[in-house]
Parts: structure tokens; C-alpha cells; sequence
């Protein structure tokens, strides 16, 4: 017998065994290929309850809205992490698996090698990120993400990003840049800022990506986080459900943003089901995700433009920047509609029209109220007001100058001879003027004239 027969023997027999034993075939143990790495199993889901308390992170962030505009189309954005679970089905057709790199004692420090399926994520937390940015309309809508039609491309950092060398959290964030994603989302924070890290990110910003990093929780107050401290990059904090800062996001000048954070509903990995979670970790993606949408809108902006754009459009935390929240909470409507930003310049019109980003709804200035006459129509107004009061008083006053006329321009008498009085009789200087009447009836009008136009008296003794 050749050695051939006896291989191809030999394979017959193994085959008859396994089959007497019913062990699984090799296509079947792909299928449920465990990752050694993992210290403990990843943290299984839950079926989402038929009401969350408080209102959704839809709701919160004003999404439906935003996406009358933008879903995130055309975009990609990077996600390092401890990997995504792309069976679940929120994330259907959503994640394009980058690479896997796992820490090896060798010179390069790393192995790189490609994602296996099913994709793998130890910690459940890439999965969470990964959802909040693109979790597909589709499905369920109360964790749609924010960006539901951008695509993930996942590097797999193999044991968790907290335990990897600056050598292999540098070579994750190269491989997402170098494969075209214009958003890189980083959920982890370093106490100490690391050359390759800080090189990494340098090489990002170049390339025109928007790099996002969540700020940490170690409540710490001052002190910089990296790589949310690096030039370029948006550090994001976290709020919770009411807008309040959280006590745990770190807090200091270099923080850019906040999102929510706090008992947020996330994907879980393992193929399907949900949790809540909290932290800035959770909070950094649903900036990348509102980058994602302007990206998708306003593919010419530059990264630096996105990011002035996502601050200047952020709703404040107490009435304005703090070293909390930054600038404020993420707001993807204001973002897209640049209802807030900053100041368009003090240069010509011209060049304040150059300078305008698109997408602005323009800002017309307040008119200035105009009179309701014009300075000729007013003085023609006054003279026609002092012309009628003039014929006014001539024809209220004509009765009088006619009376006065008649008595020859003398005082109209008030008193007369004979006027009565009720304790005493008459004097003599009260005889010699008209009695009270005839003058009220001279002043009327009514008293009785001669044929000369004088007036008829009468006395009366009381």
C-alpha cells in the first residue's frame, strides 16, 4: 500500500471516530470558538424590558430629528476596543471587522493577526460603543444609534485596552487610520501620556480623521487623561440622565464635551440581548456618532472644522463652558443645522460670506423699527393739528365774541339791584348791579333785546 492509501486511510478511520464519538466538525467549532484571553465570560444580555425609565437616548439627543438630515451615510468610524460582536442583530451588515492584535514578547510587542468568526468580545464593551454609534434603525428603536447608516471597522485588541502595551494601542489606532475611517472612537483613558500613543494620535489628527477619546472616571480633578488631553482630540465627559455632571467623569480644562453616561441601555455581545452600563466610555460615542452625521452632510469640512462645529453647537451645562462638561452636552441637531458656533469674524461682508460654513441657516440682522411718518409727512401733520385746533376754538369761540360785542366789550355782569338774600335786605352796592339771571341769560344767549341790541333788564326784589 503507497503512502497515499494509507493517508487517505487513515483519514477514513479518524472520521469513523469522531463520528462514534459525535463530536462536533471542525466548521462547528469556528462556530463556537472561545477566546482564551478572556479572564471571565463576557457579561450575557438581557431582553430589553417592554418600558425604560426616563426617556431614551433618541429622545434625549433630538435624533429624530437629526435624521431628516443626515444617518451617517458614507461614514466610517474606528473603534478600538476589546471587539464587536457583529452576530448581534442591531448590528446587521454595520461592522467590518479590522484586525485582532494581541501582545507577544517580541520586539514589535505585537501579533496581528485576522478576526476569526464569530468576532469575539470578551468585556461586552466594544459592542456597547459600537452600538451606540451604529446600531441600525431597523431594529429596536429605543438604542438606535446615533449615526444608524455609518458603517464600524473594528481593531480587536486582544485581552482589553486597559492591560495593552502603548505599543499595541498605537498600532490599533494606525490600522484604523490607514484603513480610510473619518471618525476614531477611543473609550479608554491612560493616566500618563505614552509616546507611541501620543504618536498614533499625531498621525491621526494628520490625517484629517476626528478623534474622539472619553475623558475616564476616576473623578479625578486637574489631572490629564490621555489620549482626551492631546491636542486634537475631543475629551469627552459625562452627564447623567437629568444633565447634571457625573461625579466620576474626571474633570479639567482639556475636557471638550459631555455626553450621556449614566445607566445607559447598550448592546451586549454574545449574539444578541442588552444591558445597562455607564461611564464616559459610553458618553465618547455618541460624539463620534454626531461626527459621523455632520461628516456624512458636510463631507468637505475638515476634522478641525467638525470639531468646532460639535463645540460650538453644544447645548451649556450651567449656563455656560465648565471644566465638566466643556462646552457642553453634545447636541447632533444644533451640529447639523450650525444653529450655535462661532463668531463668522469681524472682517468685510464679503468675507464673512466666504467664511460661512455650510449648512448655516443664516442669520438676518433685527430691522430697526421705521417711524410710521416720515420727518416731512410729521410736520405736515402738525401744521394741519395746529390749523384745526385754530378753527376749532374760532367756531367755539364765535357765541362769545358776538356777546362780548354786544356789551361793548364790557365784563358781563354777575350781580344786580334788587338781588334777594335770605338773612338780609339789600344794600345799595347791591342795587346797582344787574341782578344774577339776566347775566346768566345774556351769557346764554336767550335774554330778550331792544330793537338797538340792548339788553332788557328786569329787576326783582326779593
Amino acid at each position: 500500500m503507497t503512502g497515499r492509501r494509507v493517508r487517505a486511510a487513515a483519514a477514513v478511520a479518524v472520521t469513523a471516530v469522531l463520528g462514534q464519538l459525535s463530536l462536533p466538525a471542525p466548521a462547528a467549532l469556528a462556530a463556537d470558538r472561545v477566546d482564551t484571553s478572556c479572564r471571565r465570560p463576557p457579561q450575557q444580555g438581557e431582553p430589553l424590558p417592554d418600558a425604560l425609565p426616563g426617556r431614551s437616548l433618541t429622545d434625549r439627543l433630538g435624533l429624530a430629528q437629526s435624521w431628516d438630515l443626515a444617518e451617517g451615510e458614507g461614514v466610517t468610524v474606528g473603534v478600538v476596543d476589546s471587539g464587536v460582536d457583529d452576530r448581534h442583530p442591531e448590528l446587521s451588515g454595520a461592522v467590518r471587522q479590522g484586525a485582532e492584535l494581541a501582545t507577544v514578547r517580541t520586539k514589535k510587542g505585537y501579533r496581528a493577526q485576522r478576526p476569526k468568526p464569530p468576532a469575539l468580545d470578551c468585556e461586552s464593551h466594544g459592542t456597547a460603543v459600537a452600538g451606540l454609534i451604529a446600531a441600525r434603525r431597523g431594529g429596536e428603536a429605543r438604542v438606535t444609534g446615533v449615526a444608524p447608516a455609518s458603517r464600524i471597522v473594528s481593531v480587536r485588541v486582544v485581552g482589553g485596552v486597559e492591560n495593552a502595551p502603548a505599543e499595541v494601542l498605537a498600532a490599533a489606532i494606525d490600522r484604523i487610520v490607514d484603513s480610510g475611517a473619518q471618525v476614531l472612537n477611543l473609550s479608554f483613558a491612560l493616566p500618563v501620556d505614552r509616546a507611541p500613543v501620543r504618536k498614533a494620535i499625531d498621525h491621526a489628527v494628520a490625517k484629517d480623521v476626528v478623534v474622539v477619546a472619553a475623558a475616564g472616571n476616576e473623578g479625578t480633578n486637574g489631572k490629564k487623561m490621555y489620549p482626551a488631553a492631546y491636542d486634537g482630540v475631543l475629551a469627552v465627559g459625562a452627564v447623567r440622565t437629568t444633565g447634571q455632571p457625573m461625579r466620576e467623569s474626571n474633570r479639567g480644562g482639556w475636557v471638550d464635551l459631555a455626553g450621556y453616561g449614566q445607566d445607559e441601555v447598550v448592546l451586549a455581545a454574545g449574539g444578541s440581548g442588552y444591558r445597562r452600563d455607564k461611564g464616559t466610555s459610553f458618553a465618547a460615542p455618541q460624539v463620534s456618532g454626531a461626527a459621523a452625521l455632520v461628516r456624512s452632510r458636510f463631507p468637505e469640512l475638515s476634522a478641525r472644522q467638525v470639531r468646532e462645529r460639535l463645540m460650538g453647537a453644544a447645548a451649556p451645562v450651567g449656563g455656560g463652558a465648565n471644566d465638566r462638561t466643556g462646552a457642553g452636552v453634545v447636541d447632533p441637531f444644533g451640529a447639523l443645522t450650525h444653529l450655535a458656533g462661532e463668531d463668522p469674524g469681524t472682517g468685510s461682508e464679503e468675507d464673512q460670506e466666504a467664511e460661512a460654513r455650510p449648512g448655516a441657516i443664516p442669520v438676518q440682522a433685527v430691522p430697526r423699527p421705521r417711524p410710521l411718518l416720515s420727518p416731512t409727512g410729521a410736520a405736515a401733520l402738525a401744521w394741519s393739528g395746529g390749523l384745526l385746533v385754530t378753527v376749532l376754538l374760532a367756531v367755539l369761540g364765535a357765541p362769545a365774541v358776538r356777546r362780548a360785542a354786544a356789551r361793548r366789550w364790557r365784563p358781563a355782569p354777575v350781580g344786580g339791584r334788587g338781588a334777594c338774600r335770605a338773612d338780609t335786605a339789600p344794600s345799595g352796592d347791591d342795587r346797582s348791579r344787574p341782578p344774577i339771571a339776566p347775566a346768566l341769560d345774556g351769557l346764554t344767549g336767550s335774554a330778550p333785546r331792544t330793537r338797538r341790541g340792548r339788553i332788557h333788564r328786569t329787576h326783582r326784589t326779593s
